[in-house]
């Protein structure tokens, strides 16, 4: 199928189509007999994501993309960038390439990129993908992560791998060992042939778990994107711990980041309190990484409630990780006070523990969603409140 993906003709048809409606193309096909369409449509699917998500691969010539699906799971420009400015050096192995997006920006620190992966047809597509993108130097190897480990006598300065939930279902993944190859087993071996060990991993996956399975870890990153966790690195050295630097950022932000330990969040005692002039909503990275009492303790804020997450204080403090709004009042869900507070009745709503969803408070007060007020419906120190806020200026 890469061979008939390749020819000038479909090359061709992939271009001049890639704006096209694929369901609209599908219903065509008896006009395109000598094309193979379900591929072609996948590709073209491909390709428009890929404009935004992977601009340089969009940009490159006859690239074999993976599926829509796996497109849309894998790696972003922004995402595999951030990995790749962690490290440097002379070599580095990703022990499972796959359609190979985390090793061609990887690739770019090294002098040479040695890329595993099991599945054969998978190595055919990065082999082509990668002379496309100008990466000459990469050597290819179809096998297992462990045979590779054991048969080479390179040393690495990065060993970089991408382990997948086990079977075929999405189901949630929680620990290590839930996905293959099998980390832990390769951990020894991985220890011997290389300085450093990068592992990407699912947002859902528990991190002090992680930590305790791998015996510690030397970083955790927490990356997010515009408030949505993408993905877990956790990085072993020789200076690996189990009380590891945690690590939140937005890449959307990157000016704005947090960093602590679990020994520091442990030790932190906070004394909780009532809504003050300010209310923050740190952004999700920080929620992930388990910085609630750090971030308070750090940035001189109050936190409401041990089982709320947001945070207060008397005058504005710059630079909070998250969202800072200007508190206007404490407010009920009364119609008639609510008109009289918002007359166009629509405001932004979150729920931070509290009783209610922000469905049911829309069907029960006629609340439309949008708008520049934002209602945060909480619980602080003296009880549940409806606090009415606008964006901290």
């Amino acid at each position: 199928m890469i061979e008939a993906l390749l020819t000038p003709e479909v090359q061709k048809f992939i271009r001049d189509h890639e704006n096209d409606d694929p369901a609209t193309l599908m219903l065509r096909a008896k006009q395109y007999a000598d094309i193979p369409l379900k591929e072609v449509v996948e590709q073209i699917q491909s390709r428009k994501k890929a404009k935004t998500k992977l601009p340089t691969w969009h940009r490159a010539t006859n690239l074999i993309y993976p599926p829509p699906l796996s497109l849309e799971q894998s790696s972003s420009a922004l995402t595999a960038e951030y990995k790749a400015s962690l490290f440097s050096g002379g070599k580095f192995v990703d022990l499972t390439g796959g359609m190979g997006i985390d090793f061609s920006f990887l690739s770019k620190s090294f002098k040479n990129g040695f890329y595993v992966e099991r599945q054969t047809n998978l190595v055919k597509i990065a082999r082509h993908n990668m002379k496309c993108l100008g990466l000459t130097s990469a050597e290819f190897h179809p096998t297992e992560a462990e045979d590779f480990l054991n048969k080479t006598s390179e040393k690495f300065d990065l060993i970089f791998l991408d382990p997948a939930r086990r079977g075929n279902h999405d189901q949630k993944v929680f620990r290590i060992e839930d996905c293959e190859p099998n980390v832990l087993s390769l951990l020894p071996l991985m220890k011997a042939k290389g300085r450093s060990i990068l592992m990407k991993t699912s947002p859902l996956l528990d991190i002090k778990g992680a930590i305790k399975d791998l015996g510690g870890a030397t970083e955790v990153h927490v990356v997010a994107i515009n408030n949505e966790v993408k993905e877990l690195l956790f990085i072993i050295d020789d200076k690996a711990s189990e009380n590891p630097i945690i690590k939140a950022i937005d890449l959307a932000n990157t000016e704005v980041g947090f960093e602590f330990n679990y020994e520091e969040e442990q030790s932190v005692h906070l004394a909780h309190g009532s809504i003050d002039s300010y209310l923050y909503e740190p952004n999700v990275s920080i929620l992930k990484a388990g910085a609630f009492k750090s971030i308070a303790a750090r940035l001189g804020l109050t936190k409401l409630h041990v089982n709320s997450h947001l945070y207060t204080s008397k005058t504005l403090v710059a630079n909070f990780p998250g969202r800072s709004f200007k508190a206007i009042a404490e407010i009920s869900l009364s119609k008639k006070e609510l008109r009289k507070a918002i007359p166009n009745m629509k405001t932004n709503i979150t729920v931070r523990n509290y009783p209610m969803t922000v469905e049911q408070m829309r069907k029960k007060t006629g609340l439309k969603d949008g708008g520049d007020f934002y209602i945060f419906a909480t619980t602080d120190q003296s009880g549940k409140k409806l606090v009415l806020c606008e964006k901290a200026q």
